[in-house]
């Protein structure tokens, strides 16, 4: 039968239903995309604290998804707030409207790209696998560091290793490249992504020039990040798409980087909250703030380390903390995994497991290189299963 991807739909009228994809309109709240469908306010009110504030960070480029009976009733709506959660809306027996928390199913397959550059990486990388994501994160780790204008030329190899899941059958979420090469005039060009998430040259050394700092200092968390996560005691999913960092009200809050204010004002889950882009296409927040430095504002410039307000209690919150959030476009990353840390290479027990990584890379391009494999982009795909709400096991229309 081929890969089979899953499509998460409740067993209800399903034969007499129609599934409608739409995409979430950047900047809608959750509570106007409620009132828009005509559906009950109550479904937001009723979430507890956590997962209100988990409705504030649906990515602008989510896909959803609408059942619709054959008497245009809207029998379920599931919206993506990250790669491994999505909420979903649905009729009950009873003829009422309910929501909850509930994994994406999706699955995710080990992936080479191997290629040789007929025009520019970007181009011949986005031809070979159609990911517009993978194209663009391998032409950032390159940056820099080979000029792909004027010393490639047409024949050149170049060699992704990565993660890529897939849901409904189409790409999905952000690849997660483990390590890529290109040769150039015969030198090769390497990084490997190492234990730390972060990518390092053949030396081990760090490439990544852009390093943020904490936004508190002395910071102490509290609450680390995580996208999906099952609570035993709740028994439902939760995600925290941030850091909690534990501190009295009215400690100062620091600018993790260089950039712009994009936003400065008032959210209803996150309370009094500023977000900031950064020059690397990074975006941090910073919420729950008791209020703001004087001068903050959109289009303000700021500078690593410069004050930009103070730690408070503001929005959904349990007590004075900061909410520090990192985002790549719309998507949440984990902003621990950006921080400032010492690069001058590896030694003792990371220099070993640096060196394995490395290693193993290496005999995958090396692979590569000599069998020179050509990808397919296609794949069989089942058109649409559903999961059982009780069970959670595959059945098939």
């Amino acid at each position: 039968m081929g890969r089979i991807f899953l499509f998460l739909l409740l067993p209800i009228f399903i034969f007499a239903a129609q599934v409608k994809p739409f995409k979430w309109n950047n900047g809608e709240s959750f509570l106007n995309f409620l009132e828009h469908k005509k559906l009950p306010l109550s479904l937001y009110y009723n979430m507890d604290k956590e997962d209100q504030k988990l409705t504030e960070d649906i990515p602008y480029t989510a896909n959803c998804q609408m059942l619709i009976s054959s008497k245009k009733t809207i029998k379920q709506i599931l919206i993506p707030v990250n790669d491994e959660l999505q909420l979903q809306i649905y009729l009950t027996p009873k003829n009422r409207y309910s929501m909850r928390v509930i994994p994406i199913i999706s699955e995710t397959y080990k992936e080479v790209l191997y290629t040789q550059i007929k025009s520019v990486p970007y181009d011949d990388i986005l031809k070979a696998t159609g990911s517009k994501n993978l194209a663009s994160i391998f032409v950032k780790m390159f940056k820099g560091r080979v000029n792909f204008k004027k010393d490639l030329k047409a024949g050149d190899p170049l060699v992704i290793v990565y993660e890529q899941k897939y849901r409904q059958g189409k790409l999905f979420s952000m690849p997660e490249v483990s390590g890529a090469m290109i040769e150039i005039g015969g030198t090769r060009y390497a990084l490997y992504r190492h234990s730390d998430g972060r990518f390092y040259d053949i030396k081990g050394a760090q490439i990544e020039k852009f390093i943020f700092k904490l936004p508190i200092r002395n910071a102490r968390i509290t609450s680390g990040f995580t996208k999906s996560r099952y609570h035993p005691v709740l028994h439902r999913y939760r995600a925290h798409v941030g850091v909690d960092f534990g501190a009295r009200p009215g400690t100062q809050i620091l600018s993790t980087g260089d950039g712009k204010v994009s936003f400065a004002g008032y959210s209803n889950g996150y309370g009094k909250t500023i977000k900031i882009r950064h020059s690397n296409g990074l975006t941090s927040l910073y919420a729950h703030q008791r209020g703001f430095k004087p001068g903050i504002h959109i289009g303000s410039n700021v500078k690593q380390g410069e004050l930009i307000g103070f730690v408070g209690s503001t929005g959904l919150s349990s007590g004075p903390h900061l909410h520090f959030g990192m985002y790549d476009g719309s998507t949440p990353i984990n902003p621990m995994g950006v921080m400032k840390k010492k690069t001058e290479g590896f030694s003792g027990k990371e220099q070993r497991v640096f060196v394995a990584i490395r290693s193993k890379l290496d005999r995958i391009f090396n692979e590569k290189l000599r069998t020179k494999p050509i990808k397919s982009r296609g794949y069989d795909f089942q058109d649409t299963y559903y999961v059982d709400k009780e069970s959670f096991k595959v059945k098939a229309f």
